[in-house]
């Protein structure tokens, strides 16, 4: 259950700390006072999406926080909401992402809110009520069925009109074709392009290359740098025999003497390498030509071309060999259509006996909600084979003696329908294992005597779990264990809302308040009296029969 609430800088609230009761737990307040933002809190913390709105104004960042507790055990569940859209969560004080809060938030707390009531009027909807009562399990089915629909799709791309297969045939027969002719190869452009520069530049740079190896060896009227180089190199070191300072200048010398010769040789090797030639210049050209022509067409890089080219490689040999893919395919579809089927049945039947025993369990508690004059029946229609089975799931009331049954959508009124939905709810409640209910406004529609009803329903419930409500009849108020009063108040000039736990005294005040609004009298805080000693007395009565 949820023993604390802390909310702090979310939207009107700026700061609350709300300890709550096991059983059943009112708020009420007036209208726009803040009574959904303690739910809008809760709902973020349980994972649910928030947006960064909630946050109040002014300020960068809000958080809200949760103490569960089960039996001796506690846990605390934490969500900061921050200006940039970004969030954090904790639990126990650990990181967590969003998906492992909402889950965690599933499993400790059902919320239903108004839009639940609306939900149910959708008749798409009925079949997962159904199966959420029936607790099934639609995991078999689903790997039947993704089954099943991956082998049709593969049938109706394999059953392509026979023109347009042959149509595609040639077309990527002819795309290999050429493929294969020019046999490109991954860097061959790059490759080609550079010795297509240098083919273009071979004549001067055997002309740079000769000008060179000349003026380092010379010829027979000009002597060249090695010979220079190598009479400095004599004549130093003659000298350095009688200074032996310039020992160092007659080294360096002696080593430019071997540095040019070696240079020379370089020059004269790349000289007689350097063979090129007008023929293996255009074939070059040539080959770059249809490179680029290939590139062209398919408006893609070669390597592009190459990875497209394995891909038209496989639809080919698909296409080639469909016809005994589709043979083989037709016993495979068989086969799933077969186990579909057959699991569609076993899922039909399980719902059919479901919907009995929850047309029971309805009847039973409307009953309990002052109707028990409606009745409530559950719908099958065959239909095609989809994600849920292949069942169409309707929900349908006759509302008077003697009526037909007809849609939700027909004939239910706001108030029926938040009964019919609060009497789902507690069935569907039975099996989940949550331990906490919220309602907000549960009451839409209700008055009178059902109001009362409803409220004995809630209370009722409370003492398998905890409920938390928001409400404003006064009937339902009464019933409260923990009865908390929210109220909007104008704080240093900004708007702030404040939720505070009532006594006794308090708790009269209030339901005057709901009664009778601003003109509260003695007469109306009798009347709310009144309402807390009935609501005791159930209570009391409730107790007894219970233990």
């Amino acid at each position: 259950m949820l023993s604390l609430l802390h909310i702090e800088n979310i939207a009107v609230i700026e700061l609350s700390d709300i300890s709550f009761d096991a059983r059943l737990n009112i708020l009420t307040g007036e209208t726009g006072a803040g009574k959904s933002i303690v739910i809008d809190a809760l709902g973020a913390l349980l994972g649910q999406r928030a947006s960064r709105d909630l946050i109040r104004s002014g300020h960068a960042a809000a958080e809200v926080s949760g103490v569960f507790t089960n039996g001796d055990e506690e846990s605390m569940l934490l969500r900061e909401l921050r200006d940039d859209g970004r969030s954090l969560c904790r639990v126990d004080g650990k990181p967590v992402t969003l998906a492992v809060l909402r889950e965690l938030g599933d499993g400790l707390v059902n919320i239903h809110g108004q839009h639940d009531s609306q939900a149910l009027l959708r008749e798409e909807t009925h079949i997962t009520y159904l199966d959420a009562f029936a607790e099934l399990s639609l995991t078999k089915y689903t790997e039947l069925y993704d089954t099943w629909k991956r082998l049709r799709a593969e049938r109706k791309t394999l059953s392509v009109a026979e023109d347009e297969k042959r149509a595609r045939i040639d077309t990527l027969t002819y795309r290999l074709n050429e493929l294969r002719e020019i046999d490109p190869r991954p860097g061959e452009e790059e490759e080609l392009s550079a010795r297509r520069k240098t083919l273009r530049s071979a004549e001067s740079i055997r002309e740079a290359l000769n000008e060179a190896y000349y003026a380092l060896y010379g010829d027979e009227e000009t002597r060249g740098a090695c010979d220079l180089a190598r009479e400095a190199a004599d004549a130093v070191s003659g000298a350095a025999r009688s200074a032996p300072d310039m020992e160092a200048l007659s080294e360096r010398l002696n080593e430019l003497q071997y540095a040019l010769r070696d240079c020379a040789g370089e020059a004269r090797g790349y000289f007689e390498g350097m063979e090129a030639s007008e023929e293996e210049l255009e074939l070059a050209e040539a080959r770059l030509d249809a490179l680029n022509k290939l590139r062209r067409k398919h408006n893609m890089s070669i390597a592009g071309i190459l990875e497209a080219g394995e891909r038209w490689e496989k639809e080919l040999e698909s296409l080639e060999y469909a016809d005994r893919r589709l043979t083989e395919l037709e016993g495979e579809l068989h086969g799933a259509g077969d186990a579909l089927l057959a699991e569609a049945q076993s899922l039909t039947g399980r719902r059919a006996e479901a919907a009995r025993r929850l047309e029971g369990r309805i009847a039973e508690e409307l009953a309990e909600l002052d109707m028990g004059k409606v009745r409530f029946s559950v719908i099958f229609e065959q239909t095609e084979p989809g994600p849920s089975g292949c069942d169409g799931i309707r929900f349908l009331i006759a509302a008077n003696v003697g009526e037909s049954f007809k849609s939700l959508s027909k004939i239910a009124s706001g108030g029926e329908m938040a009964r019919i939905m609060l009497a789902l709810k507690n069935l569907l409640a039975e099996g989940d294992g949550v331990q906490t209910l919220v309602f907000d406004e549960v009451d839409s529609g209700v008055s009178g005597r059902a109001a009362q009803r409803v409220a004995q329903k809630l209370c009722a419930v409370s003492r398998r779990r905890q409920v938390l409500c928001v409400t404003h009849l006064p009937q339902i108020a009464a019933f409260a264990d923990s009865h908390f009063h929210v109220e909007k108040a104008v704080e240093g000039g900004r708007t702030v809302t404040r939720v505070q736990k009532l006594g006794h005294e308090g708790r009269v005040e209030e339901l005057a308040r709901i009664m009778a609004g601003a003109s509260v009298t003695g007469n109306t805080r009798k009347t709310a009296e009144d309402l807390l000693a009935q609501a005791e007395q159930y209570k009391q009565a409730l107790r007894e029969r219970l233990s």
